[in-house]
């Protein structure tokens, strides 16, 4: 064989095994196949555009169910359907890029969001899970009204679990945007009732169209959520196809975004959120910006946390983002943080303040009996005094909620309980760390992982025993994930959502717009 030829085939086997050792060891790539992490990362989906407000919204293809009859255009509202035909093409799931060499040296961060085997069914075409972490070695979880709390070793009390900075700014999802509210309602096939913000007194406030809102008076005058839209709560669009079983969840970890445009600079604004038997307060006027909280039952116990600074500017817009998520509230002027005002109520607390009846609060109400109720809605408005006043834009969007749920018997990946310690895996007990009962306590090499999407995410909360040969070899409790199983971060979608092959895309041409890092 002449030489040329052997140095050729020798270099083609070196770099062929230095791809499989890079492949192997360093970073790897995979495909999102289903929306248990969505909008975080997409699986197959549709991309469905509205003429009517201009948003394109991901919709997840549930192989049962894609009856474009089902499609709403739901920034109009959520019974309406869509005012056109649209085009629909299928789109494949992210591709992403998972580094496979920070586990072996570095701890995992909390909120990651990590690949692993799945315990329950760690071999073939579906053994790859992709989920968030946030429960490490050696802690206790539990998750409540839909935030997660934590106790170390070292603690003998849970704290909620903040998430960090890059991380909240990830996963919002949005509820409402004035901009996104339809251009010709007179052309919908159902009658539009109007935008969700409420004006009073009535005859103070104007508005064309979706446009600008209008406030011509320095008197009082408050604009409120309507308390009669479904919003905000843990409905998402991406699972309009295969809608979740058994109700929403209102939610009350927001964050509102307003633009004011004051007259004078006498201007005074508050944002109000009243929840959880307590009223949450962001305000602003033209010497000070602050926050506080108080219980509903006497105002008069505030605590606030306040800046002094120059906010209302005649004719000058000002953007207020309140926001107010893991027992914490945060005011941001002009993409500046002002204050921030914790509070570090125990699981028991929240569960009573926000599950009980405010006559029953105090009365030492167990947490098992609250923990699996539903919420009651925020009330949110907007006060204003001492300028009239304009707002192009307010923009409402809601945080993660990791639901409670039930222990369902699932054929494909249910695995017998076959220890003790395992008899938590029974049908109809309450999902793991959801319940006083079923608070999950992690030991070394452990983890706990849930999805973004929670009401279609099959996770920790929910898969129960694992598989007979991860029991033997690896770990045999319930609801972990074993470090063994762990395969990296994932870190970048480096290739999002092309078009499918079926529906007429070439399976090649990414959607550029949308390659980012994960967070």
């Amino acid at each position: 064989m002449p030489i040329k030829v052997v140095d050729t085939l020798q270099s083609l086997l070196i770099a062929f095994i230095l791809a499989l050792i890079f492949r192997g060891f360093v970073v790897e790539s995979f495909v999102i196949p289903t929306g248990s992490m969505a909008p975080t990362l997409l699986g197959q989906h549709w991309l469905v555009e509205s003429s009517q407000t201009g948003t394109a919204t991901a919709v997840g293809l549930d192989k049962t169910r894609t009856d474009v009859n089902r499609l709403r255009d739901w920034q109009v509202s959520r019974d309406h359907g869509l005012s056109d035909n649209p085009t629909l093409r299928s789109r494949m799931g992210d591709r992403i890029i998972v580094t496979k060499t920070m586990y072996p040296f570095f701890e995992p961060d909390r909120f990651d969001v990590v690949v692993f085997k799945n315990p329950t069914i760690p071999f073939g075409d579906s053994a790859n899970y992709i989920k968030r972490l946030v429960g490490k070695p050696g802690e206790s979880i539990w998750m409540v009204d839909g935030d997660v709390f934590v106790k170390t070793e070292d603690d003998d009390q849970f704290h909620v679990a903040r998430k960090p900075d890059h991380v909240q700014s990830t996963v919002w999802q949005r509820v409402h945007d004035t901009e996104a509210e339809p251009i010709n309602p007179d052309s919908l096939v159902r009658p539009w009732m109007g935008s969700p913000w409420i004006g009073r007194p009535e005859a103070n406030w104007s508005r064309d169209g979706r446009g600008e809102f209008h406030c011509d008076t320095a008197a009082a005058t408050t604009l409120s959520w309507d308390s009669a839209q479904k919003g905000p709560d843990d409905w998402t669009p991406y699972n309009m196809l295969a809608p979740v079983l058994g109700g929403q969840y209102k939610v009350s970890d927001v964050r509102i975004t307003a633009t004011l445009v004051p007259e004078e600079s006498s201007l005074e604004a508050a944002l109000v959120i009243d929840t959880r038997q307590h009223r949450f307060r962001f305000h602003v006027n033209d010497t000070t910006a602050g926050v506080s909280m108080a219980p509903l039952a006497d105002l008069s116990q505030v605590e606030t946390v306040e800046e002094t600074m120059a906010v209302v500017v005649p004719g000058q817009p000002v953007v207020l983002e309140c926001v107010h998520s893991d027992q914490a509230m945060r005011l941001r002027i002009n993409d500046r943080d002002v204050v921030t005002l914790e509070y570090d109520w125990t699981p028991h607390q929240r569960l009573e303040f926000t599950m009980a009846d405010p006559a029953q609060q105090g009365r030492g109400i167990p947490a098992g009996a609250l923990a699996h109720r539903f919420p009651p809605p925020p009330e949110i408005r907007w006060e204003f005094q001492g300028s009239p006043l304009v707002i192009p834009r307010i923009a409402l969007d809601r945080d993660l909620y990791y639901r409670p749920a039930m222990l369902q018997r699932m054929p494909r990946n249910w695995n017998e309980p076959t220890e003790p310690h395992q008899q938590a895996v029974q049908p109809n007990r309450p999902a793991a760390a959801t319940h006083p009962d079923s608070i999950i306590t992690l030991g070394d090499d452990q983890y706990f992982v849930l999805g973004d999407n929670s009401g279609r995410s099959l996770d920790s909360r929910l898969w129960g025993a694992p598989h007979p040969l991860v029991a033997s070899q690896i770990d045999d409790s319930p609801f972990i994930v074993p470090g063994d199983l762990l395969i990296g971060k994932a870190w970048l979608v480096y290739y999002p959502a092309p078009y499918s092959v079926t529906d007429g895309g070439t399976g090649v041409i990414p959607d550029f717009g949308r390659i980012r890092f994960i967070r």
